[in-house]
């Protein structure tokens, strides 16, 4: 059994909205449950699932209750949001050394770094800046 399992934002909303590879990250998330696994992320998640989201709302391919509902069926996911001591200069240091314009991702992997466990992803283009030197990140449309 993996006892804990960071998971992102682009996974999250995965589960909520179809879209590619949403089966399959449904799928990861029952196996999850099937055996005990905790989700696990930093406290950025609900915003970054919000504003991806409202992106959504803003391009016109949601109203405003669907977002909201969505938004309800991730949260009811049980993700256990953390704030680490220390991850976001962590995340800061990671972002450096993959050369990543932003931290947030990395806050996700600092996270999986301090529980010594996986990283899943619905990113593409983060999963292949690091899958090369990190075998704990995994995207949902590759493993």
């Amino acid at each position: 059994m993996t006892e804990a399992v960071v998971v992102d934002a682009s996974l999250a909303v995965k589960w909520a909205i179809p879209e590619p590879y949403s089966e399959r990250a449904l799928e990861l998330a029952e196996g999850w449950a099937g055996v005990g696994t905790r989700l696990l992320a930093p406290c950025l998640l609900i915003a970054e699932v919000t504003n991806a989201l409202y992106k959504r709302i803003a391009r016109g391919e949601l109203d405003l209750a669907t977002a909201e509902g969505a938004l309800e069926i991730i949260l009811a996911f049980s993700i256990e949001l953390r704030e680490e001591p220390g991850l976001p200069a962590r995340a800061m240091a990671l972002a450096q050394e993959f050369q990543r314009s932003t931290t947030y991702d990395c806050h996700y992997l600092a996270l999986a770094e301090r529980y010594d466990c996986e990283l899943w992803t619905g990113d593409r283009r983060f999963y292949n800046a690091v899958r090369a030197a990190l075998r704990r990140v995994k995207c949902v449309e590759s493993d």
